[in-house]
């Protein structure tokens, strides 16, 4: 049972759970409590001779939004599962001292677990979306499910495909807290002409396309330190198909837009002291040196030690979104 678990990745799901915790908490309920999105909100107001007095803040349950990341944590360690199930050729290679799938783990019991884990995501997935009246919102769990077995069986040997799915789903956690949250808060105050949630949005996207970007880069760090595992089996990343200098450039353009973008919000947007400081000491300053470790990296221990540089420093980037409130007190 200990391996099983082992190969859901408990500290990864963690840092998903956490993630969607600090944009609802953090980000949302933050601004929530700004004075520029409650000055011109009534305490009650008339629309079609009914009288409206919904409160301000969330309008997802605090147990709806519980279920919601216990669907998401479950997607994810059943994808884990199944990827590693898909794996082991290319962990034998990698990783030998570390394979657990067909050694402590049989397979027909990763198989099952993948099965058992996803379907109850699947499920919890589609009552939350029901249960908050966006029925709609039932797609994006099928999807993850659908998408987490295709990557593992399919995609993951494809050039660029593999890792755009990889950051898709990762985009989705972040933009899924926005299609629940912001948009059933839309939906209450909907009566009043003025009422404005743009600042909310723009968090948001700006956190999806963050997450998305990140990871693109952070699967290509991976993807670097895997190249003799997944040359074996016939995969075709960017590494194989491009060659490691290639790589090491492709690690270049995504850090660099990566701390532009930062940077031009630390100088546009987040003009605090504090708030620079943070965003140029733990966010850029992490991925700078992700860049350049990568670009010297020879060995598989030395790409996985800057693919853990990058993964601080995309925990730092969620954790602004947490602690921003305070820096600005």
């Amino acid at each position: 049972m200990r391996d099983l678990i082992r190969l859901t990745r408990p500290l990864n799901l963690l840092i998903v759970a956490l993630t969607m915790v600090v944009m609802r908490y953090g980000v949302i309920g933050g601004l929530c409590k700004r004075e520029f999105l409650r000055d011109f909100l009534p305490s009650s107001w008339t629309f079609n001779g009914v009288t409206y007095s919904p409160e301000f803040g969330f309008q997802l349950s605090t147990v709806l939004f519980i279920l919601l990341i216990i669907s998401t944590v479950l997607l994810m360690a059943g994808g884990n599962v199944i990827n590693d199930y898909f794996d082991t050729r290319i962990d034998r290679v990698n990783k030998p001292t570390d394979v657990l799938v067909g050694r402590t783990v049989k397979r027909r019991v990763a198989m099952a677990g993948h099965w058992v884990l996803s379907g109850l995501g699947v499920l919890i997935g589609v009552i939350v979306a029901f249960a908050s009246h966006q029925g709609w919102l039932a797609l994006i769990p099928v999807f993850a499910a659908g998408a987490l077995w295709f990557y593992s069986t399919n995609l993951k040997q494809s050039l660029f495909l593999g890792n755009g799915l990889v950051a898709t789903l990762s985009a989705l956690v972040v933009l899924q807290i926005g299609l629940y949250d912001v948009r059933m808060l839309e939906f209450a105050f909907a009566a009043i002409p003025s009422f404005d949630l743009r600042v909310l949005w723009w968090w948001i996207i700006g956190y999806t396309v963050f997450a998305f970007i990140s990871t693109l880069l952070r699967e290509l760090q991976k993807d670097m330190a895997d190249v003799r595992g997944d040359a074996a089996a016939g995969c075709r990343t960017v590494p194989i198909a491009w060659g490691m200098q290639a790589s090491r450039r492709l690690v270049a353009f995504w850090a660099i837009l990566i701390i532009v973008a930062v940077g031009l919000l630390a100088d546009r947007v987040f003009t605090e002291i504090a708030s620079r400081a943070y965003l140029y000491v733990l966010v850029i300053a992490p991925i700078l040196a992700s860049c350049i470790l990568t670009w010297n990296a020879r060995t598989r221990d030395q790409h996985n030690r800057a693919g853990n540089v990058m993964k601080l420093a995309m925990v730092f980037a969620v954790a602004f979104g947490a602690v921003y409130p305070w820096l600005i007190a």
